[in-house]
């Protein structure tokens, strides 16, 4: 057993290694990540000692709601509030869909052995945030798992929402709404769980809402979207305050980080000013080498030429493309897993050029040349 236990460390630690040969040297060292399952695509858990350990049993209660999140992760979420929260600051949740991490959270919580403690100080220490509206992609997934949720697309799930965390409601403050109007806080964040940052404009307003509110040495945060092929932003939103915090490390789609210290108001004010391009490519360079996954990393490149697509147009993005089909050349073979063959076809989709509007003849309209005036 202690043969088998030196050998996951010394994985660990191979791993740790490759992780730190980045194609920028100033990205943060992820020393002292561990190993701690096999490495399947997309299913790899990698953390920091002192918190890999935060990975294990869970309530059958927390698994009651369906999530879009992993089990581990779920167990990470559980873990954090039941064994590392101490009740120093509240635990922010933005982003619940149906209420999967709130579950993991309260029951947590309700396991602490400082609970009493903890809600002496916060009597709902869990703010959790939701607008609660059907998008078009939400019936597929209510099929799926079987819900008898009958809203369409532009309705509310706030009832189903409320059902599914009825068991911790006595931890929770719900949140239903637009985040973008949503009250401020006025209180530290030790916990903070994002999976709100959906477009660039929520991106911002999270990270002002919350990051100043951190506590250094203690908060950790939760991107839940990090590794995923779109959503580039939140990778240069994080990465651009790099200085404040160490990398924790992966697990599911999220990546882990700890504040190191205060983030003064001013500097997460400053993601506003949009970083020039070359800025933004590199800090997206860097989120790429985060994981030591090459499925993640394969995901993250379909992110960074999203990036690309957006700040040097659809030719260099193709280019970006055809380069990525070479870097990863077992993630582009695996059709037979739907993430990554998906993930592959989208990318390929956004690079196709739409036809524009034909005219009464049934021509096409020839591309406008730019004038120079």
């Amino acid at each position: 057993m202690a043969l088998l236990h030196g050998a996951k460390r010394l994985l660990g630690r191979i791993a740790a290694a490759a992780t730190t040969a980045r194609a920028d040297r100033e990205a943060a060292p992820s020393a002292g990540v561990e190993l701690l399952t096999p490495t399947r695509p997309l299913q790899m858990t990698r953390l920091n000692p002192a918190f890999a350990k935060l990975v294990d049993s869970i309530p059958l209660s927390c698994l009651d709601t369906p999530s879009m999140m992993s089990l581990p992760e779920k167990q990470f979420l559980f873990g954090l509030a039941s064994r590392y929260y101490a009740g120093k600051g509240i635990i922010v949740d933005a982003g619940i869909f149906l209420g999967g991490s709130t579950r993991c959270f309260g029951e947590g919580v309700r396991s602490n052995p400082k609970r009493e403690e903890i809600m002496r100080n916060w009597p709902r220490p869990i703010v959790s945030y939701e607008r609660a509206i059907v998008n078009p992609n939400m019936p597929l997934f209510f099929k799926k798992h079987g819900l008898t949720l009958s809203a369409a697309p532009g309705e509310s799930f706030e009832s189903e929402l409320r059902r599914n965390i009825a068991p911790v409601k006595d931890l929770v403050d719900l949140r239903i709404g637009d985040f973008m109007d949503a009250l401020e806080l006025d209180c530290p964040v030790e916990i903070l769980f994002l999976d709100i940052l959906k477009v660039p404009a929520l991106s911002l307003r999270a990270f002002q809402r919350f990051y100043s509110r951190l506590i250094p040495g203690r908060s950790v945060v939760v991107h839940q979207d990090y590794f995923f092929e779109e959503l580039p932003w939140i990778k240069t939103h994080q990465e651009a305050l790099s200085d404040y915090f160490d990398f924790v490390g992966e697990i599911g789609s999220s990546a882990v980080f700890l504040c190191r210290k205060e983030i003064p108001l001013a500097v997460v004010h400053g993601l506003e000013n949009e970083l020039p391009p070359a800025e933004q490519l590199r800090l997206a360079s860097i989120a790429l080498h985060r994981s030591a996954d090459p499925a993640r990393r394969f995901f993250m490149a379909l992110s960074k030429m999203r990036l690309i697509r957006k700040l040097e147009g659809q030719v260099a993005a193709r280019a970006y493309l055809e380069s990525i089909r070479t870097e990863f050349p077992e993630q582009v073979a695996q059709t037979d897993n739907m993430r990554l063959s998906s993930a592959l076809r989208r990318a390929e989709e956004l690079l196709v050029e739409k036809p524009r509007k034909a005219r009464n003849d049934g021509m096409r309209t020839p591309r406008r040349r730019a004038l120079s005036l």
